[in-house]
């Protein structure tokens, strides 16, 4: 039989499923309200601060849960029901009026939190209903009489003009020609000149409508008179023929030139450069494409000053149906909040073949973002975005048929021989990662986003459970999938050596800890923490942290955060987790700082009470507890317990008292293992001695050590140590130093833990146990 010890120099691995044997000693059976961190070593989490009763909401279960974080000073929680109430709260829990002008949008939801999708940009939330199929309006570009111009582009002697209407079985025809240059008199060839003009063989023309044409300019071979129904106006050396109503007509042109001196525009022209520099504004004609130059047809009209611009084609639909695609919650100058619908452009040019509606159309959308500034969605297996630079008229259509400029929307599916339903799409490592159930793609463009550069490639296949938007954390991203009964969660990152993006799951050795579905992922860089939600362990919050040396991952822990209520949401702002709890039936906002608590929270001990719900008693401020729950414990400025008496009378001595909810913080060691070589020996038997703990700043912890088939009997630390220099009268006791105490049991069948329910700091930087060992056998 051997005396042999055994260290185990931290405590911040968190806790591990796998056998003992293949465990590493820093890891854990159990942790619950622990926080691990690679400087300070295992400490009971810090406590939540109560900020504000946020009052009873209906089905808070299903609500949907928002931060707009606006700034690091300047953050709301939106807070959507089953209703289709919307509600705003500030970072101090104040409500915020919303004025709800777009109600139906968000009405008639059965589970908002998975109905529901949002991103936020500056003071502007825009929100998705992921059960709204997007249409088309109902507006329709204008539809005019049936027109025709007449372009009387060039003008000789002696030649024949002619023009010929037809409208409803009616004919009219007017026909005549220029005089010869040569007359016998001044006076004769004049006219003969002045009758071979332009705008004076227009203006002749024009008289198919009933007037005489002057002989005095022309022979004239016909004038059969007006066409009932048709006007004609003149512009210059143009000729606006329309139907006073929708019926069509036809019109025929020539001249003794072969048709270069008299042109006809109407409905369709091969020509673009053809056309007059004169006409009524607003004239719509069709351009026919040139497959020479791979140009499609496309729209013109006449704006005036001689200029024909890009246009839509007439009597087709123009317009997207507002009430079905995203909205917007604005915040105002006055602090409040609006809903209301956005405004998106409509189509301005082209047609359903060159310019057609975006392929949401028909769809739900299943994700909103905003990526290289460009408002974008998913809908499908489509990435969808909407014009570069636009803020406020959103605009999913092109402005030119003819050209392609970088500022586009732009509509790309995924390929894949899968099924690629996209869920969520993530910003991710100057690329956007989107996620279907069983593929991943990413989407890159160099060196902007453009129609012509955008680019999605298959760059991972793993199944994923995606009720829960994967979280970005620095260069990893991090997403779940699911397990049967459980959940697991993946670290997504490209490979620096490969340049290939790849993941690893980082519950690997906790394949059955996080219990049912994830439901919700906060990750943080600044804390290298990762929070996770799941639907059937409401009152939890499973905690991961991580620490990266370089390359080499030091810490990867996981723990769980236990709390009085069922949590409804949680995100983080720098170092601060805040927390949407529901605790009876009241909705509550609260408050966990991770790094160095508010010095006003701390006792003339310098050090911070640790009570979930906690607030601060003092005269001229809070003087009573601002909810009402049986488990509230009173602590004075100097950490000690007082009863619910004592509070009037210290705060009347401008003494400060601490109140809140006492949480329980275990720690379970792992079975020890005998290893030699890092190799477990299994040939021996391991009788624990003893134990020892490495304590710092702390104040209270006791050790429960369970035997196999043997009562518990505990132990307690409370920091007085007789002649220790933290031991002082009518103060609580904090100190640093080692903790040792008796086991005297089996290693493979026993139970070790540290826990505390004090309102008093505990932190455990190391440990170190004792046994002896007796070999069955010995290996040759």
């Amino acid at each position: 039989m051997a005396l042999i010890s055994q260290s185990i120099p931290n405590l911040i691995n968190g806790v591990s499923q796998q056998p003992p044997s293949l465990r590493l000693n820093t890891q854990a059976e159990l942790q619950e309200n622990g926080l691990s961190n690679v400087v300070t070593g295992l400490s009971k989490r810090p406590s939540s601060k109560h900020i504000a009763d946020l009052g009873v909401i209906s089905n808070l279960d299903k609500a949907f849960i928002h931060t707009i974080r606006r700034d690091e000073n300047e953050f709301y929680s939106m807070v959507v029901d089953t209703t289709g109430t919307i509600r705003v709260f500030d970072k101090d829990g104040v409500s915020k009026t919303v004025t709800n002008n777009a109600a139906s949008y968000v009405t008639g939801l059965t589970d908002p939190s998975k109905e529901l999708a949002a991103v936020s940009i500056a003071d502007t939330t825009f929100i998705v209903n992921k059960t709204k199929v997007i249409a088309k309006g109902t507006t329709t570009s204008p539809v005019r009489n049936p027109e025709a111009l007449v372009y009387v582009k060039q003008a000789d002697y002696s030649s024949t003009y002619r023009l010929k209407i037809t409208k409803g079985g009616s004919t009219g025809t007017i026909e005549f020609a220029t005089k010869s240059s040569t007359q016998s008199s001044t006076a004769l060839t004049q006219n003969a000149e002045r009758g071979a003009s332009t705008d004076i063989i227009a203006k002749n023309l024009a008289k198919f409508s009933g007037s005489t044409v002057s002989t005095t300019y022309y022979d004239v071979t016909s004038n059969s008179g007006a066409i009932t129904g048709i006007n004609i106006t003149r512009y210059g050396s143009v000729l606006w023929i329309r139907s006073t109503d929708s019926t069509d007509f036809t019109v025929e042109v020539g001249d003794s030139h072969g048709g270069d001196h008299l042109l006809l525009f109407k409905g369709e022209t091969g020509d673009f450069k053809k056309l007059p520099s004169e006409g009524p504004v607003d004239f719509n004609i069709k351009v026919s494409g040139d497959n020479q130059k791979a140009q499609d047809d496309y729209y013109v009209k006449f704006t005036g000053d001689g200029v024909w611009k890009e246009t839509i084609e007439p009597n087709i639909l123009i317009d997207l149906d507002a009430s079905t695609l995203p909205h917007k919650l604005s915040k105002q100058p006055d602090g409040s909040f609006i809903f209301d619908v956005v405004s998106y452009a409509d189509r301005t040019v082209g047609d359903d073949g060159t310019n057609d509606y975006p392929s949401f159309i028909g769809y739900t959308l299943s994700d909103i973002f905003f990526h290289r500034d460009r408002l974008g969605v998913l809908a499908d297996e489509n990435v969808i975005f909407a014009r570069a630079g636009e803020y406020v008229n959103f605009d999913f259509f092109r402005k030119s048929t003819l050209t392609i400029v970088d500022s586009d929307p732009i509509d790309v599916a995924v390929s894949s021989n899968k099924v690629s339903i996209l869920k969520h799409a993530v910003p991710f490592n100057e690329s956007l990662l989107l996620f279907s159930d069983l593929t991943q793609f990413k989407l890159t463009a160099d060196p902007v986003l453009t129609p012509e550069t955008v680019n999605i490639a298959n760059t991972t296949e793993f199944e994923a459970s995606l009720r829960a938007k994967p979280a970005q954390a620095g260069r990893f991203v991090y997403f779940a999938s699911a397990r049967g009964a459980w959940s697991g969660m993946w670290e997504y990152f490209v490979d620096s050596d490969t340049d290939t993006n790849d993941a690893t799951e980082i519950t690997a050795h906790v394949p059955e800890y996080l219990n049912g579905e994830v439901i919700n992922i906060q990750a943080s860089s600044n804390e290298d923490m990762l929070l996770v939600q799941t639907n059937n362990d409401p009152q939890a919050l499973y905690v991961y942290r991580y620490y990266w040396a370089g390359r080499e991952k030091l810490q990867s822990s996981w723990s769980r955060w236990v709390f009085g209520g069922d949590i409804i949401g949680c995100s983080f702002n720098r170092a601060d987790i805040t927390i949407l709890i529901k605790r009876g039936t009241n909705l509550y906002l609260e408050r966990i700082n991770l790094s160095v608590d508010d010095a006003t929270n701390y006792t003339t001990g310098q050090f911070s009470i640790h009570l979930d719900r906690r607030v601060r008693l003092e005269t001229g401020g809070l003087t009573t507890v601002p909810y009402t729950d049986a488990a509230t414990i009173y602590v004075d400025q100097t950490g000690k317990l007082i009863p619910l008496t004592s509070v009037a009378g210290k705060l009347a001595d401008s003494e400060v008292v601490y109140a809140g909810i006492p949480y329980t913080f275990k720690y379970q060691f792992s079975e020890p293992v005998v290893k030699q070589n890092n190799q477990p020996i299994t040939t021996g038997v391991l009788n624990l001695r003893n134990y020892a703990v490495v304590y710092n700043d702390t104040g209270f912890f006791e050790v429960d050590v369970t035997p196999s088939r043997r009562s518990t009997y505990n132990r307690k630390f409370t920091g007085r140590l007789v002649g220790g220099a933290a031991n002082i009268l009518n103060r609580a006791a904090i100190d640093s130093g080692t903790y040792e105490f008796g086991v005297m049991a089996n290693s493979s069948n026993s139970s070790i833990v540290l826990k505390s329910s004090s309102h008093l700091p505990c932190v455990f930087q190391s440990a170190e146990w004792e046994g002896f060992y007796v070999l069955r056998s010995r290996r040759m």
